[in-house]
């Protein structure tokens, strides 16, 4: 549950940036000065960015259960606890990263970092969903061979060289989260 609620929000945050809506809320934590809820119902861009933001609340009910479950599993498994405590800390960094982004007038490094954090949190979720289907006291082994595992080593540089790569490209060209939102000074 914990991994499609991440995945969601990160879609959610997309359509943030997409509609130009990353400051609707110009405010953080409230979306408006002294207010929890956007100011106006009739702000699309400040309803965009508060749904966003309200679904952060269903990602900490899913980490919750995710940590809940594995504690109280049994037997109880270190690798899961600390794949679960790693949401916590995860959502606990993306919750004060987004603050900050909001608070920098969506300054493109501080974007970059929430995008980035979310990936990595995604992954966290996927690896734990990955290993609470391994039956108990299986070898951890992810790969057979030498090629394999160089081949997987390639393939998650060249991930994160793309997501990297996409988030500067992102940052420096019209889909920055809000018209006066500053970018990179970079022609791509």
């Amino acid at each position: 549950m914990a991994a499609v609620l991440v995945a969601v929000i990160i879609v959610t945050g997309a359509a943030v940036r997409l509609t130009g809506s990353g400051l609707g809320c110009p405010s953080w934590p409230n979306c408006s000065p002294g207010r929890l809820t956007p100011h106006s119902a009739t702000s699309y861009h400040a309803m965009v960015e508060f749904v966003n933001r309200t679904f952060t609340g269903a990602v900490s009910i899913g980490v919750i259960a995710a940590v809940l479950g594995s504690l109280l599993r049994s037997p109880r498994r270190r690798d899961l606890t600390w794949l679960s405590v790693g949401l916590v800390g995860g959502v606990i960094g993306q919750i004060v990263l987004g603050g900050i982004t909001v608070l920098t007038d969506l300054n493109p490094f501080a974007v970059m970092g929430h995008f980035i954090l979310s990936m990595l949190l995604l992954a966290d979720a996927v690896v734990l969903v990955r290993r609470a289907g391994q039956p108990d006291g299986a070898a951890r082994r992810p790969f057979g061979s030498d090629l394999e595992r160089r081949t997987a080593v390639l393939q998650f540089v060249l991930a994160c060289a793309v997501v990297v790569t996409g988030a500067v490209v992102t940052n420096a060209g019209p889909h920055a989260g809000d018209r006066s939102a500053r970018r990179f000074d970079v022609a791509l």
